[in-house]
């Protein structure tokens, strides 16, 4: 039985902290729906949560570039559920 785990595991792109999955890109633009362009707009634009890990930092700008994009599944239901009720 725990090779199959192993394996659904393996397929799994979230990772579990505290109680709270931690999502990749992909698995965030499946949730919405989104393509790839929006979700990275939105991150931009501070539109929806998430962390940036990883990554340079633009000695002129002091903006962070490249790194992964992290979401926090309870967050993002969150941000979902209070766009919902803004509409």
């Amino acid at each position: 039985m725990q090779p199959r785990v192993l394996l659904a595991m393996k397929g799994d792109r979230s990772r579990r902290t505290h109680g709270n999955r931690i999502l990749d890109a992909d698995k965030v633009r499946s949730m919405l729906g989104v393509g790839r362009n929006t979700l990275y707009l939105w991150c931009a634009q501070g539109l929806i949560p998430h962390k940036r890990v990883g990554g340079k930092i633009d000695e002129t700008t002091g903006e962070l570039h490249g790194g992964r994009i992290l979401f926090s599944e309870k967050r993002i239901l969150e941000w979902i559920e209070n766009r919902d009720n803004d509409n």
